[in-house]
């Protein structure tokens, strides 16, 4: 399934939150891309999205994975991954992501500290500058942060 899509995921540790916030063409995008568990983490699967990379994922990090080992095993795994996009935040705000060689241009991530935004069929990286930069000097709750995150990435160009 492609979607042209961009996310952020992202821990708050004040809050003890993990949370997914994502912008697409497609509707209801969230329900396949967007995946999180309190007290384990949080999963953005896009780009020809593997729907079993959020499952997976979280059950990698409840076990107590770091996002880096769960990224490294979810790709072991999957002979499509040049064409996906990943990012994960754990238990502790640990990121990783991944952004295949073969997602459609223009595709890329951005990792800050407990935040990862990715996006594919962008207008170019200032989308998730703009994302990382509103995620990160927004105020508020978790969630009002995630959601300043998307309207940055919208008003930068979006996809």
């Amino acid at each position: 399934m492609r979607l042209n899509t961009f996310s952020i995921v992202a821990y708050d540790p004040d809050e003890q939150a993990w949370g997914v916030a994502v912008a697409s063409k497609f509707l209801a995008s969230a329900a396949v891309v967007s995946w999180a568990r309190a007290g384990a983490g949080a999963v953005a699967t896009q780009a020809y999205a593997k729907v079993s990379f959020g499952a997976d994922g979280l059950g990698l990090l409840a076990k107590g994975k770091s996002a880096q080992e769960t990224l490294a095993w979810l790709l072991e795994r999957d002979l499509g991954q040049a064409e996906r996009q990943v990012g994960i935040v754990d238990v502790h705000g640990g990121t990783a992501a991944h952004t295949g060689a073969e997602c459609h241009a223009w595709a890329g991530h951005r990792i800050g500290v407990g935040f990862t935004c990715q996006g594919n069929i962008l207008t170019g990286p200032e989308v998730l500058e703009a994302m990382a930069s509103a995620y990160m000097t927004a105020s508020g709750e978790l969630a009002d942060r995630l959601v300043a995150a998307l309207l940055a990435g919208d008003l930068a160009g979006g996809d």
